[in-house]
């Protein structure tokens, strides 16, 4: 090319472009022919050549693309391509060697440089092939969409002078300018919405177009000729790019801004591509990390390839420093080490993880991952905290048994009464036969209060209970539990609107657990407090650890130590207190101090509305 542009006589730089083609190749032969007159004719040639070389040329004139050919007995092998101006065949050029030897890849090159050369048109650009080949090297030199088109534009001035020019990018049945250089943006946006402008991006080949069409003269200020060029990569429509050229572009250039627009074509689908499984890396990369649980992946050498913050957090990871580097010797666990091995078999396992004295138990489970073609990626490996579930499975186990006692107690002294009423009911005196039926009524009513709380708990849960209100006087509620323990010192009536069976409920749980756990009296009282009704229960007990006082309102739960655990209880009471009080907007709280005794007292809201459907939270339905 530089040759052209300096006059060189055109035979000699075909000698050279032919030499060149032969090296490039590694052939031994090479002949480039002319098509004059309709007939194929030798123009360059390395010297003698196998008439195999001949016959190649000859078969790619004819089928205008790529063809091989071989010598019967195997030992020369040629191949040759057309060479072509525009979309006439003006030539071929062929080289023959050893099988083994022949690399066609370089050969398209030289054909397209033969063409620049059978034109006899100098052309602006690079003045050396390393020179052109750097050009559209650099086009595909990064993988960020935005980067190539710069690059593209870049390249498109080098090689042939634009130095103007937009490249419209196809996305959604529609159309979309992906980059633009050297042009006005509101003159770009003008050209854009004329009728003309589809017709523009549509043409099936490469269309040229003087500065007096109507779209190029609202973007030209001179007599720039607009050629556009169709982007197409994998048998699909991608794109189209405009390039403003200084003077219309003879067959030669024409050839080589083709070959230059499926350059550009295939560097924007593999950025297109690249962009498609990063997203895609992307959306796995945040799956994982908003998991809650531990999540750590490796591919086949056993180094990290993700780690989400929950694993980062329990192993005490770097995260994202972690990736390439070996997960051996970094989980602090050589069994979950191991699970992560080249050899290791699809298990899990349970295993307590943390810092001694707050060790949580996990369930770790490992998967081998296969791509869809069955080759192995790696493994990857879940923890799951069972903690909870365990101390759940625990609370019911104890909660069942707890049950079992609290039901079969009763009915042990009701069985016992009874058996002796059957047996010795005519000879048994007056008073121990009331004696007897008292305690089987009081008995009775007890395990019919136990079954009403556990069918309670349930409905609860369900979701079901609902919450009726009516004005009613506080002072008389409070009056119905008055004995010799417990004093009422309340004296002056206070109407407030309540579900007055929730609150009775809620007030025997509360006094039954103070004359339980105390031997003095008990205060019952309720204070007006403007926007609410406090209702306190206050017993001179033995207190309570401030550490177990968050926890006294969970269902199931029955303190640790021998003063609680000897009145036995089911640990439901004061749960289903929360939960009736809350029912209508109240609060219940406990204040206790050791050695002292123990205050509950609960909130009920003064303008509450007619009716409200008990609030259910992550109780499961399940959890009896």
């Amino acid at each position: 090319m530089r040759g052209l542009s300096s006059g060189v006589d055109p035979a000699r730089l075909l000698h050279d472009t032919l030499r060149s083609a032969v090296e490039a190749t590694k052939a031994r032969q090479g002949l480039l022919v002319g098509v004059v007159d309709g007939r194929v004719s030798p123009l360059a040639s390395t010297g003698a050549t196998p008439a195999v070389v001949l016959d190649a040329a000859e078969a790619a004139v004819s089928s205008g693309r790529l063809v091989r050919r071989s010598e019967r007995d195997g030992s020369v092998h040629a191949m040759a391509d057309a060479i072509r101006i525009g979309g006439r065949i003006v030539g071929a050029l062929s080289v023959g060697g050893l099988i083994d030897d022949l690399d066609p890849r370089p050969l398209p090159l030289f054909t397209d440089v033969g063409a620049l050369v059978l034109s006899r048109r100098p052309q602006a650009g690079p003045s050396s092939v390393p020179e052109f080949l750097d050009a559209l090297a650099s086009v595909a030199a990064d993988l960020d969409q935005a980067s190539v088109l710069v690059r593209v534009f870049d390249a498109a001035e080098q090689l042939f002078g634009a130095q103007s020019g937009f490249c419209a990018l196809f996305v959604d049945g529609g159309a979309r300018i992906g980059h633009y250089r050297g042009l006005d943006r509101e003159a770009l946006r003008d050209a854009t919405r004329h009728p003309e402008f589809r017709a523009l991006l549509t043409a099936p080949t490469i269309r040229i177009d003087p500065p007096t069409h109507p779209v190029i003269g609202r973007l030209v200020h001179g007599a720039e000729t607009a050629v556009g060029l169709p982007l197409h990569a994998d048998n699909q429509r991608i794109g189209h790019l405009v390039l403003l050229l200084g003077e219309p572009p003879d067959a030669a250039t024409r050839a080589a801004l083709t070959g230059f627009a499926n350059h550009v074509a295939l560097s924007l689908r593999s950025a297109e591509l690249y962009r498609r499984v990063g997203d895609k890396e992307e959306q796995l990369a945040s799956v994982v990390h908003s998991m809650p649980n531990p999540v750590v992946v490796v591919d086949d050498a056993g180094c990290f390839v993700m780690v989400n913050g929950a694993a980062s957090e329990l192993f005490r990871l770097a995260g994202a420093f972690e990736v390439g580097q070996p997960a051996a010797g970094k989980l602090g666990n050589t069994l979950l080490e191991e699970m992560l091995g080249e050899t290791a078999r699809d298990e899990q396992v349970e295993l307590p993880l943390g810092e001694p004295g707050s060790a949580r138990l996990y369930r770790a489970s490992s998967r081998r991952v296969h791509s869809s073609g069955g080759r192995s990626l790696g493994r990857v490996m879940v923890l799951h905290d069972i903690s909870s579930e365990q101390e759940a499975d625990r609370l019911k186990s104890d909660f069942v048994a707890v049950v079992g006692h609290e039901l079969r107690t009763p009915l042990t002294v009701m069985k016992g009464y009874i058996r002796t009423l059957i047996r010795r009911g005519a000879t048994i005196d007056d008073s121990s036969r009331e004696m007897a039926l008292k305690s089987i009524e009081s008995n009775s009513n007890r395990l019919e209060r136990l079954i009403e709380d556990l069918l309670l708990v349930s409905t609860i849960e369900a979701g079901r209970p609902k919450v009726q209100f009516e004005d009613e006087d506080i002072l008389e509620i409070l009056r119905t539990h008055d004995d010799e323990r417990v004093q009422v010192r309340r004296r002056r009536p206070l109407l407030v609107t309540l579900d007055r069976p929730k609150v009775e409920q809620v007030l025997h749980h509360l006094v039954d657990n103070a004359l339980k756990y105390s031997e003095g009296p008990v205060v019952l009282d309720a204070v007006d407090t403007g926007d609410a009704v406090e209702v306190s229960v206050t017993d001179s007990g033995p207190g309570i650890f401030s550490g177990d006082v968050p926890r006294l309102f969970d269902r199931f739960l029955q303190l640790d130590g021998s003063s609680t655990r000897a009145h036995g209880g089911t640990g439901i009471g004061l749960y289903i207190c929360k939960r009736l009080v809350e029912a209508y907007g109240g609060e219940i709280w406990c204040e206790s101090r050791l050695g002292v005794g123990s205050r509950f007292a609960f909130s009920i809201p003064r303008d509450v509305e007619d009716e409200l459907v008990m609030p259910i939270d992550e109780i499961s339905s399940a959890s009896l």
